[in-house]
């Protein structure tokens, strides 16, 4: 009679048990970080991983023994008498050393292993860019002389090539700050250190061509959230000849959008686009180079009244985009995002060609 109602509340630990694991499993997938760019980054995701592996194993076998404990030796109706009292188990205590010691181990040793590949230092990179960071924003020199800074509301652009080493030397005008991109999954303090020690580098390689957004991840005063960027990662051939522009004072070729004519840039932060109105010739493609700042759903969508004219992807983290978006007919239409349609639209005018 015992051992079937023992196998009758094991029963009801494996109905209550299973669900909870599913559901620590997929909310799991949650919990990860975007997606590396850089090769250290891919490092730093790879030890997220195992750490988080580690855990689930704690959790599960730690949540499981209680749930047991709770199912299998609660108090029955009509149990009057106390239960045979244990000491303890040397073998169970012995057990529970053991396990934590060797995850610790595990931990440190891979953790070392990853902090190597971050702090790596090659003798000869690629580039080397000079990073200034200011109350509220970002100035980026380059070796051959160009710059670029930029303004609250109009966040500059820091272009590396693809493949290659790059390192950044990292100062502040003023008080600390952080240049961090979610992509790079790292981050590195901007201090001024007084002429005490040299300046802080970051040095990366990013694996693949694309627009990444960018911001201060240390809190620096009032307009901190305004203090963003854009990192575009392109080939080498198209670095060279957007720094040569800059160099020179020349507008610097487009980033993004090569095959559109035309190309829109609107970033989204706080839960508001940056500008509230645009202007397109009718019936003549172009592209909306759309950058999401935070860890927040956002797209762009375009409406005639309540119909889809163009619906973008959405951008759940910080990342960026390029809508290619048919020529549209003469007129006046919005543009939203799907997610905050109320707090967040603008006005698109097409204007006849």
């Amino acid at each position: 009679m015992e051992r079937t109602a023992a196998r009758s509340r094991l029963r009801r630990v494996t109905r209550i048990g299973l669900p909870l694991l599913v559901l620590a499993i997929a909310a799991s997938g949650c919990l990860l970080p975007p997606q590396p760019v850089t090769e250290a980054g891919k490092d730093v995701f790879n030890l997220y991983l195992l750490v988080l592996a580690l855990a689930a194993i704690v959790f599960i076998g730690v949540e499981g023994f209680i749930l047991y404990a709770i199912f299998r030796y609660r108090r029955q109706p009509g149990d009057e008498v106390l239960p045979e009292q244990l000491h303890g188990n040397n073998t169970v205590e012995v057990i529970w050393t053991a396990i934590p010691t060797v995850i610790v181990f595990i931990l440190f040793v891979f953790s070392m292993i990853t902090l190597g590949e971050v702090e790596a230092r090659s003798e000869e990179p690629g580039v080397t860019i000079d990073v200034e960071g200011f109350q509220w924003q970002w100035t980026f020199r380059y070796p051959d002389g160009g710059s670029v800074t930029g303004a609250i509301g109009d966040p500059p652009t820091l272009v590396v090539p693809v493949g290659e080493q790059v390192r950044l030397v990292l100062t502040s005008a003023d008080v600390n700050h952080s240049f961090y991109v979610p992509e790079f999954l790292i981050k590195r303090d901007l201090i001024d250190f007084g002429g005490n020690r040299p300046p802080n580098e970051l040095e990366f390689t990013v694996s693949e061509a694309g627009t990444y957004a960018g911001q201060c991840a240390e809190f620096c005063g009032t307009a901190h959230a305004d203090m963003t960027f854009v990192v575009q990662a392109m080939p080498r051939a198209e670095y060279d000849a957007y720094t040569a522009a800059l160099a020179v004072g020349e507008p610097p070729p487009a980033t993004g959008g090569e095959d559109c004519e035309l190309t829109v840039e609107i970033n989204a932060n706080n839960t508001q686009f940056d500008i509230d109105e645009f202007e397109v010739p009718a019936e003549t493609d172009f592209c909306i180079a759309f950058t999401n700042m935070e860890a927040v759903p956002h797209n762009v969508s375009i409406l005639d009244g309540s119909e889809h004219l163009f619906e973008g992807e959405f951008l759940n983290e910080p990342s960026s985009i390029i809508y290619e978006v048919p020529g549209l007919p003469a007129g006046e239409y919005t543009f939203v995002c799907d997610a905050h349609v109320q707090a967040m639209n603008g006005t698109v005018i097409v204007t006849e060609s």
